[in-house]
């Protein structure tokens, strides 16, 4: 019998609660302990993790699954009570933080067009878990800012599906964009036929035969078989499995039974997710921090800036208070979990180089890490930055 596997997930969650039980100490989110074990078990840091491969299978399906919850959660009930933030907001923020890095990025540095906008693009996202884990824990998820964040984080969430399907675009993979856009619009259109059948007529009927045997596992079994079944349906039409997944949680989300599926999926999302950010723990080499420190700090701040004032420019859009508007942009001043799924993409169409998506790494894995600091604070920004600023008149009067 193969022990290996047995011995990697030992090795692996060993680690993990022990370096999260030191987190916990010093009030840093779980996310970042996973990162942390990642960076631990590296074969570029101790080695203690030989089978690697394990691990990267482990977190694609928590990838998918990931997508697949998001879709789930997606109410269009909720979605009302914020759509202007959702709709107006969201876009905003997205296409400004774009538009800013890749200007900037092709300014400082000189890459080509379509690198500046992919750049862009991993700017664009901002951590999910961790912000709206904050927000929760520290009941400000109702507050004005909190609504407003995450509503534009509702609509990451959702944009990040068109941004991968644009990817091999950008890299100018197969020949004419315009006539990859027209395909890929028609593929869409498909998918969303197909959709459409399977959430009107197909999937409700299935899901009821399934409730009446009353057995939570065969339900949960019939769910995971409907996920795989639609992923695969995408990645037959050269889609992502990660649509796939997208739309099956949003065609159960429609049914009577997204609680059920929901209450079913949350346990094994949160195990496929902690070996998704252990996974891209493990990707980054530390000696990235004494070879390109400097740069590192530069990018560190340069994020910073850049998403917080498109956070900022997509408040004010919305007539937010300045109070709301800095909480909001400052809170959101991170990269998110889908970067790290679209860098690899990036890096698997050449429009990141091995250095730079070490240096990114480095960069997210910091701005992760003072992130819940920031969103504790956020209200206090707009007060501190009031008080500098009597303090500069003071001294100029």
């Amino acid at each position: 019998m193969d022990l290996s596997i047995l011995i990697n997930i030992f090795i692996i969650f060993g680690i993990a609660i022990l370096i999260i039980i030191v987190c916990n100490f010093f009030k840093t989110p779980y996310i970042i302990g996973y990162l942390i074990t990642g960076v631990v078990l590296s074969p570029n840091t101790t080695g203690l993790l030989k089978d690697t491969h394990t691990v990267e299978i482990y977190a694609e399906i928590g990838v998918i699954l990931l997508l697949f919850t998001v879709g789930l959660e997606f109410s269009f009930t909720n979605l009302k009570k914020i759509k202007q933030y959702v709709l107006v907001g969201g876009p905003m923020q997205v296409l400004s933080t774009i538009f800013i890095a890749a200007v900037l990025i092709w300014v400082i540095t000189r890459p080509s067009i379509a690198e500046s906008f992919f750049w862009g693009f991993l700017y664009a996202l901002s951590s999910t878990a961790i912000v709206v884990k904050t927000l929760q824990d520290t009941n400000k998820i109702n507050t004005p800012h909190g609504k407003f964040i995450l509503a534009v984080l509702l609509f990451q969430d959702i944009i990040i599906v068109p941004l991968m399907l644009l990817t091999p675009i950008l890299a100018g993979e197969g020949g004419n964009p315009a006539y990859n856009l027209l395909i890929l619009a028609g593929k869409l259109v498909l998918m969303g036929v197909l959709s459409y059948v399977l959430a009107r007529f197909i999937i409700p009927r299935f899901l009821n035969q399934v409730k009446k045997i009353q057995s939570q596992e065969v339900f949960l079994i019939a769910t995971i078989f409907i996920v795989a079944g639609v992923a695969l349906l995408t990645s037959s039409l050269g889609l992502s499995l990660a649509l796939g997944a997208f739309i099956a949680g949003l065609i159960i989300a429609e049914t009577d039974y997204n609680r059920l599926a929901i209450s079913c999926f949350l346990p094994f999302r949160y195990v496929f997710m902690s070996f998704f950010f252990i996974s891209m723990g493990m990707l980054l080499d530390y000696r990235v921090f004494i070879t390109d420190f400097h740069w590192i700090l530069f990018w560190f701040f340069f994020t910073m800036l850049v998403k917080a004032s498109a956070g900022i420019i997509a408040a004010r859009t919305l007539k937010l208070s300045w109070k709301t508007s800095l909480a909001t942009g400052f809170s959101i001043a991170q990269i998110g979990e889908f970067s790290f799924v679209l860098a690899q993409s990036g890096m698997k169409y050449q429009l990141i180089s091995d250095q730079n998506y070490q240096i990114f790494l480095a960069v997210s894995i910091l701005l992760m890490s003072v992130t819940p600091f920031i969103v504790i604070n956020a209200e206090k920004i707009q007060p501190l930055f009031m008080n500098l600023r009597l303090k500069r008149k003071k001294k100029i009067a």
